[in-house]
């Protein structure tokens, strides 16, 4: 197919180089290029870059990216693999042979991830790999990821020309760079590992429902002894857990479609069943005050997710050991000390409300607070205070969740009560889905009255 035409921008005269500036601290507008031989595909890929604020260009085939990128410069390329003539691999091979573009993450789209396929990504330089169909959500953290890096790079070759005293800053800037790769890396084989679930899962859903069915037919079977029968109920019954935990699975990894009415009481239900074996694992003791007539109109998947990130993130809040700190050597002898109260025990708690103006779910733990100097950096796509492979990316997918849905997520710090609080607040959104008595039309008497006399004819 022809190439999409590649736009413009009268930003910087064609030819030249990056100016300084580009080294500063935070990166204003991107200049984000995309290359995919397929007009959806790059349509699709300019919508999700659309809440960067980004400045886009696009090109319809390897070739004409390069010859673009020998004239402009831009802060990411994102290039499917597919492409015919010059596929995404010998684009991704020539941005990096050439010094001036060398610097640019190459981030590279494929519908069908393989281990190889992979291996010769690294080998040529590139940063990260989106699979198809691509995640708006994912697609901002792995390009807020890429400037990231490559704002770490500039700083750190301004650094290589500074004076000798300043190389430990050096090393500081390359190990965190390393570190926050080896992070995004990880993650992306985690999201691949959950692609495959969701489809051996579904693969297995028609075959439980299948052995249910015959269960309950043998079970009422005349014929059968007493412990035949006894036997089929405890099997039925196994096969009972094991299909609704497959839906409780099911309902938070395959992506919703379409928005339905949701009851997030028994999202949340739903999500602790799950997260059962980790409560027992640390001692957490859950509570839980869940109201069930409260409704949202909305994408199931996606507040599921949202909810098991900050579950998740609860839970590493109490798995975590506060670091041993020690003044002089001498100290090592000494017993460690704990701040804790040895008498807590490490709660959970979650919420669920209805107020007049939000629907709240309110997710709160006990553990070790956040401090205020951090309340708004927490939010960073690429900022986390654990080692790898936390990318920090979980708490930015949950409020751009939220405001998706039109709501928003707050933090308490100390919260009510409890060490921290999260709060999902979504918009009341469901009264248009129901009649009000204006709405509903008068009966018609003489309609009812007239009725028995059409049926006798």
């Amino acid at each position: 197919m022809p190439p999409v035409p590649v736009k413009l921008s009268a930003a910087r005269p064609p030819g030249s180089v990056a100016p300084p500036a580009a080294a500063k601290t935070t990166i204003t507008r991107p200049r984000i290029l995309a290359v995919d031989d397929t007009p959806e595909a790059l349509r699709q890929l300019r919508d999700c870059l659309k809440a960067l604020n980004a400045e886009c260009f696009t090109c319809g085939s390897g070739a004409s990216a390069v010859e673009f990128l020998s004239k402009e410069l831009v802060d990411v390329a994102i290039v499917d693999v597919s492409m015919p003539g010059m596929d995404g691999f010998e684009v991704c091979r020539a941005i990096k042979h050439e010094p001036r573009t060398a610097n640019i993450p190459v981030i590279l789209v494929t519908g069908d991830l393989k281990s190889e396929d992979t291996h010769r990504g690294v080998e040529l330089g590139a940063f990260d790999y989106l699979t198809k169909p691509v995640d708006p959500h994912e697609c901002n953290v792995r390009i807020h990821a890429a400037l990231q890096v490559k704002k770490l790079l500039e700083e750190l070759h301004t650094q290589l020309m500074a004076p000798d005293e300043q190389r430990r800053v050096q090393n500081e800037l390359q190990e965190k760079m390393l570190a926050f790769q080896h992070g995004m890396t990880t993650a992306h084989w985690q999201k691949r590992f959950g692609q495959l679930s969701v489809s051996f899962l579904d693969d297995i859903q028609s075959p439980l429902a299948g052995a249910l069915a015959s269960l309950q037919v043998l079970m009422v079977d005349d014929q059968l002894r007493d412990d035949v029968r006894r036997r089929l109920i405890i099997m039925h019954g196994q096969f009972r857990q094991v299909n609704d935990h497959l839906r409780r699975l099911l309902n938070v990894a395959v992506y919703s479609r379409s928005p339905h009415l949701i009851h997030p009481a028994e999202i949340v239900s739903d999500l602790t069943r799950l997260l059962e074996p980790e409560f027992l694992y640390y001692g957490i003791h859950l509570e839980q005050e869940l109201d069930p007539t409260v409704e949202w109109w909305g994408m199931r998947s996606e507040i599921s997710r949202a909810v098991l990130y900050l579950l998740h993130n609860a839970i590493e809040a109490h798995s975590e050991k506060p670091p041993v700190i020690r003044t002089r050597f001498e100290d090592e002898d000494e017993p460690e000390q704990n701040p804790e109260d040895p008498h807590k025990i490490p709660t959970i708690r979650v919420v669920v409300e209805s107020t007049d103006a939000h629907v709240a779910i309110r997710i709160s733990d006990n553990a070790k607070g956040i401090p205020e100097a951090l309340h708004e950096k927490i939010w960073d796509p690429y900022f986390t205070t654990k080692r790898p492979p936390h990318t920090g990316a979980g708490l930015h997918l949950v409020r751009g969740i939220a405001r998706a849905g039109g709501g928003d997520v707050k933090l308490q710090s100390p919260g009510p009560e409890c060490s921290t609080q999260f709060s999902i607040l979504l918009p009341i959104n469901t009264a248009h889905l129901y009649p009000t008595e204006e709405e509903i039309p008068a009966a018609e008497p003489a309609a009812y009255e007239e009725a028995p006399a059409a049926a006798e004819e």
